[in-house]
């Protein structure tokens, strides 16, 4: 049954990382970087459900990531927070940005969440 449900989890990630493309294309960056976020979420509740069996339930990515680093290539998880703090933020902010409040993103923020996406998934060793 784990398996079945890490593939389930995956295939939402990709899902969400898809659609933002698409929504980037359209150049619809609100929606892009809200999609990039849950991507992003998604692969982490996936590893910490692949590694634990469960994840807590948060949408705060450097959270999620912190609570990584205990199970999973400690440094790594560590020097990626660091390296990637700002934009992580960034990330969480257009969660709740996107649903409560009126701010716009820009095709360049929308790249660098792109690039992170990219960068957490290698991490995380995943496609």
């Amino acid at each position: 049954m784990k398996k079945e449900e890490v593939e389930v989890f995956l295939s939402k990630a990709r899902g969400f990382e898809k659609i933002a493309k698409q929504c980037f294309d359209d150049g619809i960056y609100d929606l892009s970087i809200f999609c990039l976020e849950q991507s992003a979420q998604l692969y982490l509740k996936t590893k910490l459900y692949e590694l634990v069996g469960e994840f807590p339930r948060t949408h705060d990515l450097i959270k999620l990531l912190e609570i990584l680093s205990s199970f999973y290539r400690n440094e790594e998880v560590k020097n990626f927070i660091g390296k990637n703090l700002d934009l992580l933020a960034k990330l969480i902010d257009a969660y709740i940005t996107s649903r409560y409040y009126t701010r716009r993103f820009y095709r360049e923020e929308v790249e660098s969440a792109f690039r992170i996406l990219k960068e957490l998934k290698d991490l995380l060793r995943y496609d």
